[in-house]
């Protein structure tokens, strides 16, 4: 039996494409479909009628009749897809003759170009297009497409993870010994290794305010001036009892002499205690 560009062998259960060659061994359900719509061709047929089972096979729910149609248009082609009519209400009917039918129900284009109504439909058809025989060159390039972005995406976060872990080096490290023989690190970090004399200035200051300690809780001593050198910031880890300690602290000055720290502030913050 010719079906558009397709012969379909009933006994084999076979369609196959005259044009590429391609043979499909029909499911039980396609089979089935195409069957009783050859019988009765150019009537419209039942969709319980379609899936009507036997002593050897179940019925067939209204979505596998539907998904089955979807799958037969999709192999005819879209030249002969409108051979299966959909009518509204009734069931289906094969076209034999190769007019292009007169009225075709919308949810039936919406089936044929793989976008049913339902959402059991919807998904059915989404399923049906990436397993189906149809369109593999188109698959295999959409394939080969969405692996390249992947892998160009998870490159990318590998890069940014691994840049991210990368370790600033500090800019100037520098310590001091305290009367008690404790050592104090001082830790400066700068994003540009010119002008940076502010920077330098400052942890002099600190290194001298730590020189008056006879001890101090802080061990390391950490130090940075924002881009437009009008926040200093400080970060003093150390210990105490047996216990971990952290402080971080922000200074901001905007005059255009910037001072940041003075005698008044070392006296307020305690850097001995």
């Amino acid at each position: 039996m010719q079906l558009g560009d397709c012969r379909f062998d009933r006994h084999a259960g076979v369609l196959t494409n005259e044009l590429t060659g391609e043979a499909w061994h029909l499911p039980r359900a396609e089979l089935q479909v195409l069957s009783l719509l050859l019988a009765n061709s150019d009537k419209v047929v039942a969709k319980r009628v379609l899936g009507a089972g036997d002593d050897e096979h179940p019925p067939l729910s209204d979505s596998s009749v539907a998904r089955a149609v979807f799958m037969l248009r999709s192999f005819l082609g879209p030249l002969h897809e409108h051979m299966i009519e959909t009518v509204k209400g009734k069931g289906y009917r094969l076209r034999l003759d190769s007019g292009v039918p007169s009225s075709v129900h919308p949810a039936d284009n919406a089936l044929a170009s793989g976008e049913p109504h339902g959402l059991g439909e919807r998904i059915e058809a989404v399923l049906a297009w990436l397993f189906g025989k149809r369109h593999r060159w188109i698959k295999a390039w959409i394939g080969l497409i969405v692996m390249l972005l992947g892998a160009l995406v998870s490159l990318q976060l590998f890069s940014s993870v691994s840049f991210e872990r990368q370790p600033t080096e500090p800019y100037l490290r520098h310590s001091i010994t305290l009367e008690s023989g404790q050592k104090v690190m001082f830790i400066s970090y700068a994003k540009s290794k010119t002008n940076n004399t502010s920077l330098l200035r400052l942890s002099e200051k600190m290194s001298q305010a730590f020189k008056r300690c006879e001890s101090s809780p802080w061990k390391e001593v950490y130090m940075s001036l924002s881009h437009d050198k009008q926040v200093f910031n400080i970060t003093m880890r150390g210990e105490k009892l047996g216990q971990s300690l952290v402080r971080n602290l922000k200074l901001t000055d905007y005059r255009q002499q910037k001072v940041f720290i003075s005698e008044a502030w070392f006296k307020e913050v305690s850097l001995c205690e």
